[in-house]
């Protein structure tokens, strides 16, 4: 006896959401990020892990600091040299399952006498985001750097919109702002980095809370041309189109077209042998893409 009916239906299950890969709030001394080349020099010249009211140091109160503590450097230029930036690392990122990457940052600089990075040569003044993939080169996300190309004007450390080496945008205060940067997909590995740069003891910059997210996505279509290859009394064959994307096909089925669908395999192939019916009965099946690594 052939199989009564059998019904095949095919439902699409999107799988979207926000994930935070990496949060580097500095709260914990190396978690998730190192400072490979920090260090202190004096109270007025650092490079270094700190807080507000930090008695090591000299620094201006911040507000808007998201926990204790945050990364400050003043004059890092006597900390490290002339034109070497301090760093702050980020740990690896495995990026391989998301799209829709973003790293957000506060940042905070109270002083006005900053000098830009197209006028001033050596005694330039910066923050800027880099990121790389699979060990490929550094490409800049963002900068900040003093708005005027003479050395000898100076003035708040803005957002340098176009890289021309100008800060032309929004102004870094002694309050920590939050700073949103899109970055484009890329590699498997994902490495961030801040590059900070003072050249007088007293200016200072900051950064905090530093976090990297993403989206992790299902295949956007279902599979489609799901049918019945062949029926016999007690077994049914079904098909369906390949998913772009997809790693794994979830096969559900049940005796009630509205209800009651329990998983019955997961393969990585577009056809599944259903050996578990009856002859007399009616099945109900939907499948599922999944791009789980």
């Amino acid at each position: 006896m052939r199989l009564k009916f059998v019904l095949v239906i095919c439902l699409v299950l999107s799988f979207v959401k926000a994930d935070d890969l990496l949060i580097a709030d500095f709260e914990t001394a190396n978690q998730n990020y190192t400072l490979p080349n920090g260090g202190v020099v004096s109270a007025t010249d650092y490079f270094t892990r700190t807080y507000n009211g930090d008695p090591s140091i000299t620094h201006d109160v911040l507000g808007n600091v998201q926990g204790t503590y945050f990364i400050a450097g003043r004059d890092i230029a006597t900390v490290l040299g002339d034109g070497v930036s301090g760093q702050v690392l980020l740990s690896d990122i495995n990026v391989s399952a998301y799209s829709g990457l973003q790293v957000k940052c506060l940042l905070a600089a109270p002083d006005v006498r900053f000098d830009s990075i197209l006028g001033a040569g050596l005694n330039a003044d910066w923050i800027i985001g880099e990121y790389s993939y699979d060990g490929s080169n550094w490409t800049k996300f963002a900068q900040f750097t003093g708005p005027v190309a003479d050395e000898s004007a100076e003035g708040a450390l803005k957002e340098d919109t176009d890289f021309d080496g100008l800060g032309d945008g929004t102004a870094l205060t002694e309050t920590f702002q939050e700073f949103t940067y899109n970055i484009p997909d890329g590699g498997t590995t994902l490495k961030i980095r801040f590059l900070l740069m003072t050249d007088s003891g007293t200016e200072d910059v900051s950064i905090d809370n530093v976090r990297v997210s993403g989206t992790s996505a299902g295949p956007p279509d279902a599979p489609d041309n799901l049918i019945t290859v062949s029926v016999t009394s007690s077994e049914a064959d079904i098909s369906w189109d390949a998913v772009t994307g997809a790693t794994y096909y979830h096969i559900y089925r049940s005796t009630d077209p509205y209800s009651g669908f329990t998983q019955i395999n997961t393969t990585t192939g577009t056809s599944y042998q259903d050996t578990g019916v009856s002859a007399g009965n009616k099945y109900f099946y939907y499948v599922t893409a999944d791009n789980s690594k």
